[in-house]
């Protein structure tokens, strides 16, 4: 079967018409425009330069977060920038909403809380956010660095861009779904299998996600490997697909009750393919009691050989 190319979104096409080159590696994203530190919040950046007629009054040119667990092999997905005409949060939302309805080119859902005011627009995995934080709204003084370094920020409107990329399934990944080889449920929510394909991966996660092809999704639920024992693939909150030689071990988090209600949660340890982080954790499944998962860990290890431990007591926050 050949591979499937998920929808065109638009929220892609809003970012290919400001030029950025989303499907870029970081690695390429940070020698093209440079990395620096951001100049309000601190953190480095990989800022890009997008076309004025697309996104007006912007603070500062849309930029990216840079951190060792962000796989510079993989594009980035969440960008970020601020909407700035004048002193009024209000006026800043809705100059912001209009453009973007325009561009996008179908209204937004309306989300507010007791201090924020929320309009979003979402295709598929990719999404686009703005909020802003009114101060009249704010029932305690708003303490924030950033903010005392540019004050236009306290009324700035905030812009979150997520494009909701996932690696599409190869040819040999499709024939890996044909012919696994399952070893254990891990007690995915049903709710989850409507969800995931407009569910966007964890940014640190990449490396290992696929997209959802409608031929893995009777794997939903399951762990399991290929039929060469080459790769493990499992299929909760994401479709992930991993070498069997990074797999290091299973580890079972076992939270008592405490502030919260306690549970476990079964993880994976794998290496990662670049120096700046050596292993990563991924998150197989969680379950409401303690010792829930201690069996599902000892047949997975049995299985596939992969050493597992059950963690000490933990008490929950």
């Amino acid at each position: 079967m050949v591979p499937e190319e998920p929808p065109e979104s638009p929220v892609r096409a809003l970012i290919d018409a400001a030029g950025i080159s989303w499907r870029s590696p970081r690695s390429e994203l940070a020698i093209r425009y440079g990395v620096r530190p951001h100049p309000a919040y601190g953190w480095d950046v990989i800022e890009m330069e997008t076309s004025r007629s697309v996104f007006p009054n912007l603070l500062w040119p849309l930029s990216v977060q840079v951190f060792p667990n962000f796989a510079p092999q993989m594009p980035a997905t969440e960008f970020s920038g601020h909407v700035y005409v004048n002193a009024d949060a209000y006026t800043n939302l809705s100059v912001a909403e209009k453009r973007l309805t325009e561009l996008l080119g179908k209204e937004s859902t309306h989300d507010s809380s007791s201090n924020a005011l929320m309009r979003s627009w979402k295709s598929g995995a990719a999404k686009v956010e703005i909020v802003v934080w009114p101060p009249d709204l704010q029932r305690l003084p708003m303490t924030n660095t950033a903010h005392d370094r540019e004050p236009r920020l306290n009324a700035a409107c905030y812009l979150g861009i997520n494009t909701g990329y996932r690696t599409i399934c190869s040819a040999e990944e499709l024939a890996m779904f044909r012919t696994f080889e399952a070893i254990s449920p891990i007690g995915a929510k049903e709710i989850a299998r409507i969800s995931v394909r407009d569910s966007p991966a964890q940014e640190s996660e990449l490396e290992w996600v696929r997209e959802p092809h409608p031929q893995a999704m009777n794997l939903f639920g399951l762990l399991g490997r290929s039929a060469d024992g080459a790769t493990l693939i499992f299929f909760g909150s994401q479709l992930y697909l991993v070498p069997m030689k990074d797999v290091i071990g299973l580890h079972v988090a076992r939270v008592l009750p405490a502030k919260g209600p306690g549970g476990s949660q079964l993880w994976i340890e794998c290496r990662t393919s670049y120096e700046a982080v050596a292993t990563k954790s991924l998150l197989v499944t969680s379950a409401d009691g303690v010792e829930d998962l201690n069996g599902v860990a000892a047949t997975i290890s049995k299985a596939t050989g992969i050493p597992f431990e059950v963690g000490d007591y933990e008490y929950a926050a």
